[in-house]
């Protein structure tokens, strides 16, 4: 992403040779928006549309790469023959059911039976990556991701797994307190912690917050966060 105008973007694309893919950010919305305090500054987004990592470039590994990108389609939907823009916008809106009936009227001509795979292929990616964030303690972003995928998939018979996912969250004895803890921190994430006062007393949260999830996801995201914080501190932001 580029804050500069097309003229200048384009020219350097052209003097540099540049092969992959830009837009625009002018007035630097997206660049707040994922809090990007210096340049170059990447955010690696998987086929679930969450962020995985965020960082300076170098810092992405190959390893990062391949697990962000497993469930992908395979060629990117710009590059689709307009006879599937049924299909596209049934993506678009994450109506999987509607998605596949459309691609079923598709040649394979049009690459009909390659996108009814790669969609049944997100679908398998989805419930699998839900699956995963329950068993990794993550209950806020299981109750958040499970409760939208379930609609997501009406109509599918997938969809009975991910209701079973968030019927045994909904069992877990423990959930409960790791789910509110999660908020907490989310909701200091979402301050804009400007003034020193303001950072402190985040970071006293943090603490309190770390000790009692000792041990589980929220316990471990209070961690993260505190440490960030401390760094701010010391770097003296």
């Amino acid at each position: 992403m580029t804050d500069e105008g097309e003229a200048e973007t384009v020219k350097w694309v052209e003097e540099k040779g540049a092969k992959y893919a830009y837009g625009y950010d002018r007035g630097g919305k997206l660049a707040s928006y994922f809090k990007v305090s210096g340049i170059p500054a990447a955010v690696l987004v998987d086929a679930k549309g969450i962020v995985v990592w965020q960082g300076h470039p170098a810092g992405i590994t190959d390893a990062l790469i391949e697990k962000a990108v497993a469930g992908a389609l395979p060629k990117p939907q710009w590059e689709w023959p307009a006879s599937t823009k049924a299909v596209k916008a049934a993506l678009l809106k994450r109506q999987y059911k509607t998605a596949l009936d459309e691609a079923a009227k598709l040649t394979e001509a049009d690459g009909g039976p390659g996108i009814s795979a790669s969609i049944r292929s997100i679908v398998e990616s989805r419930v699998a990556g839900l699956k995963a964030t329950y068993a990794s303690g993550d209950f806020l972003g299981t109750e958040t991701s499970g409760a939208a995928l379930a609609k997501e998939l009406a109509g599918m018979p997938e969809k009975a797994a991910v209701e079973a996912v968030l019927a045994e969250l909904a069992a877990n004895k423990d959930a409960g307190a790791v789910i509110k803890a999660q908020k907490q921190i989310a909701k200091l994430r979402a301050s804009e912690l400007s003034k020193r006062k303001e950072l402190e007393a985040a970071m006293a949260d943090l603490a309190k917050l770390s000790k009692a999830q000792a041990g589980n996801f929220a316990g471990k995201q209070a961690d993260e966060f505190l440490n960030e914080l401390k760094e701010r501190m010391r770097a003296g932001r």
